[in-house]
């Protein structure tokens, strides 16, 4: 094998391994930080049938692919918020995110906030808002106007809000928000 091709199938490997990509296994962590940092274990984050798990933030609970990472903001304010990777993200943006340079599109992705952050920083978008129930919470979800592949709902009971991001199909962004509910007590 020459000396090029041993380069390029170490670089993919590393790429994968970077990405979190080529491993059967799944990641039942919060991550804190951007770059592998310390890690807090998701008590509730076990794995179902469907390849799920429940992810648990401020007196909610809802359903996330397994493989998807979660950010604890509020353990590492300068944790990039990005919708154009599939991750969760909790608490609320920071000011100081370490952001890479020219971010562009949008997957499948998930940022849980305390509702009152998600206002007063500009987060709540326009547009026309309907009121669901959603497994017994009352969820104000605005759709239309600016809002372009993605879900806003504000869970005013439990005083969270999600924007929940999606490229073409809104598919998983609806089965995410029809998996929110109060947490166990």
């Amino acid at each position: 094998m020459s000396r090029r091709i041993i380069s390029v199938v170490v670089s993919a490997a590393a790429l994968l391994a970077a990405f979190g990509c080529g491993s059967g296994a799944s990641d039942t962590s919060v991550k804190s930080g951007t770059g592998g940092g310390a890690r807090v274990n998701v008590a509730d984050g076990a794995v179902d049938a469907a390849g799920l798990r429940t992810v648990a933030y401020q007196g909610v609970e809802f359903q996330v692919p397994a493989d998807w990472p979660v950010y604890d903001l509020a353990a590492n304010p300068t944790t990039c918020v990005r919708f154009d990777v599939h991750a969760v993200y909790l608490g609320q943006p920071s000011a100081d995110m370490q952001c890479p340079a020219g971010l562009v599109g949008r997957v499948d992705a998930v940022l849980v906030e305390p509702a009152a952050d998600h206002a007063a920083n500009g987060r709540a978008s326009s547009g026309e808002v309907s009121t669901d129930s959603v497994n017994g919470l009352t969820a104000e979800v605005v759709s239309g106007a600016d809002v372009t592949n993605q879900l806003d709902a504000t869970f005013a009971s439990a005083g969270v809000a999600a924007t929940i991001t999606y490229q073409e199909s809104d598919a998983t962004a609806r089965q995410i928000l029809s998996s929110f509910r109060g947490q166990a007590k």
